[in-house]
């Protein structure tokens, strides 16, 4: 158990400075870095999510997918508190079909997910912040999900008989 949360801690870590953004047109199969990078500058820049350059960004590409289309970016950016303007700002896309998510690692997703869907009737929302998953139940009470916790939620049943995903 140590040893895990250890590993999963350091992944999460090592990702603190990464953003993945979905939705951005994926039209060139041969996008190079670079050319990701513009694009990712121009859509925060047109939707007034933030006004970065070049300058702020390691380095950018797209995420290799089973098909090869609508492929995700994944942003490394040189400053955190770059990515912590970008994903306050991030609600300026709303209505577009552009998202900006925290890089997570698998685990963190999948109990993320385990949080939002196998307990509907008890979890208002959960999302993932600075490495942690939180989540907000019907009294409106805010709890973080311990690493020590994270067995119990992927061991819950999915609801409506779903089958559980490996």
């Amino acid at each position: 158990m140590n040893r895990q949360k250890y590993e999963n801690e350091s992944e999460q870590y090592s990702r603190s400075n990464n953003i993945k953004i979905k939705g951005i047109a994926d039209t060139n199969l041969r996008e190079t870095a670079r050319q990701s990078a513009e694009l990712v500058i121009s859509v925060l820049r047109a939707h007034n999510v933030c006004q970065i350059t070049m300058a702020d960004i390691n380095i950018a590409h797209r995420l290799p997918n089973k098909d090869n289309k609508n492929r995700d970016i994944i942003v490394s950016l040189i400053s955190r508190q770059t990515k912590f303007d970008i994903i306050a700002n991030r609600k300026q896309l709303k209505g577009t079909d552009i998202f900006i998510n925290e890089d997570m690692t698998k685990l963190n997703l999948h109990v993320l997910m385990c949080v939002k869907k196998k307990m509907p009737d008890e979890i208002n929302s959960a999302w993932f912040m600075n490495g942690k998953i939180f989540y907000k139940n019907h009294m409106d009470k805010i709890q973080t999900v311990k690493f020590e916790d994270y067995e119990h939620w992927t061991n819950l049943p999915w609801p409506n008989n779903t089958p559980k995903r490996k």
